[in-house]
């Protein structure tokens, strides 16, 4: 079998697979922040997986935990049975998240969790509208995409006659913020009539090239929101559980959502995601409004729980802040367009097809996995395991601080 060969002949060309290369590496093994061929090639992952292989490769407590559920022969229960690791993955989110929250709704993909708050909101407010925010993403589906800024993405699917998404400004810093908020009260103002839903935010901008925090911006978002009546929806899809330094990057601000959407790194692994909020949202619509088949399934909830447990026992929010982040700082200091928020970062480039060139020669001559991002695909992002060695993450950034420097300059020249 050629693993190569069949995907490029059959799997559908929205996929990533080829977008930086034709033949790109097909691994066989993972160990921490590492990633094997067949042949034993080495690269270090700096990807994670869109963000999602918190803990890495191979973790062993989270090896365990999915080989413990899969000897329990119970590989799906569905919803209407109870699963003693479901039971265990609520205990667990209770204890990591802000005491208002009180209350989960699984799901199985980030984009699937943000379907699920758009519902919550409309059920539990009797409105129909939301407000988001420029550069801000939240998913591909039909009503995550409805929320998510990209033209480029949200335009060619756009079915609605009647559009029910308004955007605001994004404030990046605290100097952004008056005007932002200015914007926001415009739109806001024409609310009496037609009242908002909700607030969809990220307090920290991932996938737009780790924009934010900005705490006078985004306290004067949950003011607006209370006032308004418009439930504060926190999407920490890609920051959440540690990525930004902090369980959530909205505590960057102090902020207190009425919902929040975790993804990715909440199982680091396996399909799933959540809603968390106040138990007066999410246990008062009747059983069945919003369900899905996989939610909550035993291999997954599993690995989510040694996830946590893991996160808080080896000390890697801390690690993210004091550690990871200054040396992602240290590392691309001098470089232009560099922002970083714990365990991300983003180097902003001249292009997105300089960022494409930078993230193929990290692949092909480093064995380096990076990542592109950006409002236009121009930065370049940096997204560590929470477990790496900082040696490791050391010569992984001055080479690719390397190649940085000699493509811009092949580009001036």
């Amino acid at each position: 079998m050629d693993p190569l060969a069949i995907t490029r002949a059959i799997e559908s060309t929205a996929a990533n697979t080829f977008r930086l290369i034709f033949d790109p590496p097909v691994f066989t093994r993972g160990e921490g922040a590492f990633l094997f061929t067949e042949r034993g090639e080495q690269y270090l992952d700096l990807v994670c997986g869109s963000a999602t292989t918190l803990l890495g490769h191979g973790h062993p407590a989270q090896v365990r935990a999915i080989s413990d559920a899969l000897a329990s022969g119970i590989l799906h229960t569905g919803t209407r049975l109870l699963s003693p690791y479901r039971a265990a993955l609520y205990e667990r989110l209770i204890d990591v998240l802000p005491a208002h929250l009180d209350a989960v709704h699984l799901a199985n993909s980030g984009a699937e969790a943000i379907e699920t708050a758009i519902k919550a909101a409309m059920y539990t407010t009797g409105r129909r509208r939301f407000i988001a925010f420029e550069g801000g993403y939240h998913g591909r589906t039909l009503g995550a995409l409805a929320l998510t800024h990209s033209n480029a993405i949200r335009t060619p699917f756009e079915p609605w006659q009647d559009p029910w998404v308004s955007f605001a400004p994004y404030a990046c810093n605290d100097a952004e913020a008056p005007e932002a908020l200015a914007a926001l009260d415009r739109l806001l103002a024409g609310a009496e009539e037609r009242p908002y839903a909700g607030i969809v935010i990220e307090a920290v901008q991932g996938v737009s090239g780790v924009r934010g925090p900005s705490t006078e911006f985004l306290a004067g978002v949950a003011k607006r929101a209370r006032h308004h009546g418009a439930l504060l929806i926190a999407d920490e899809i890609w920051s959440g559980l540690g990525r930004a330094g902090r369980w959530f990057s909205f505590q960057h601000a102090g902020m207190e959502p009425d919902l929040v959407v975790l993804g990715k790194a909440l199982s680091a692994s396996l399909p799933l995601s959540a809603v968390a909020g106040r138990a007066a949202l999410l246990r008062q619509w009747p059983a069945g409004s919003h369900t899905s088949t996989f939610q909550g399934n035993p291999l997954a909830t599993a690995a989510a729980v040694a996830t946590l447990r893991t996160i808080q026992d080896e000390g890697l929010v801390e690690r993210a802040a004091a550690l990871i982040a200054p040396t992602l700082h240290d590392g691309l200091a001098g470089l232009s367009g560099v922002r970083v928020v714990g365990a991300q970062a983003a180097v902003d480039l001249p292009s997105s097809a300089l960022c494409l060139e930078v993230q193929r020669k990290a692949l092909t001559t480093e064995r380096i996995l990076v990542y592109g991002g950006g409002l236009a695909g121009q930065s370049l992002m940096i997204l560590p395991p929470l477990t790496i060695s900082l040696p490791d993450l050391q010569h992984a950034l001055s080479r690719l601080r390397a190649i940085i420097l000699r493509q811009v300059q092949r580009q001036e020249s």
